[in-house]
């Protein structure tokens, strides 16, 4: 019976990590700018299955995407960025059954800005300092995602969560 629990988990990791990969190539996309929504499914994902799982997610999206795209280059800090996504919704909302809005406003702007900060620095190095010319517009972006991702995350927790079966939990009683 625990392996079938198990490999629930592993299932569900693999479609979350596969929504992120297909939200992450089917977006708009320029060299320094790129407006996406890979990140719910992540931060979802870890929510419900934990760190390690979330993770894992985060990597697996990221080099499907790389895979996928010809224009991906391997590994990178954007990789990170993804798995950050992912571990900030597992470290902070495990398992959690109220979720407070605010709480998650915090947890948004502020991992955002973690993988906004992160981003740049690959961007830099890949672009040196034409990397600034596309600020401005990733900032207002950044801005203006947060309040559709706070909606989008919670609207998922109150609809989704509670339909999840316990028996997907490891946490132990």
């Amino acid at each position: 019976m625990e392996s079938s629990v198990h490999l629930r988990r592993l299932i569900l990791a693999g479609m979350l990590a596969s929504m992120a990969t297909m939200l992450k190539l089917f977006s708009f996309t320029t060299g320094e700018y790129s407006l996406r929504f890979y990140e719910i499914p992540l931060f979802f994902g870890g929510m419900i299955l934990g760190p390690g799982l979330a993770l894992i997610m985060g990597f697996a999206a990221d080099w499907g995407y790389i895979m996928l795209d010809p224009r991906a280059i391997s590994f990178n800090l954007m990789t990170i960025s993804a798995m950050l996504w992912g571990f900030s919704g597992a470290l902070f909302f495990y398992q959690v059954k109220r979720l407070k809005k605010h709480h998650l406003a915090i947890i948004i702007i502020v991992t955002s800005a973690l993988a906004f900060s992160i981003n740049s620095v690959q961007l830099y190095l890949w672009l040196g300092s034409g990397m600034w010319a596309g600020m401005p517009a990733r900032l207002i972006t950044m801005v203006l995602k947060w309040p559709l991702q706070i909606m989008l995350i919670s609207i998922l927790h109150e609809r989704v969560f509670m339909h999840i079966p316990f028996s997907l939990s490891i946490k132990k009683q």
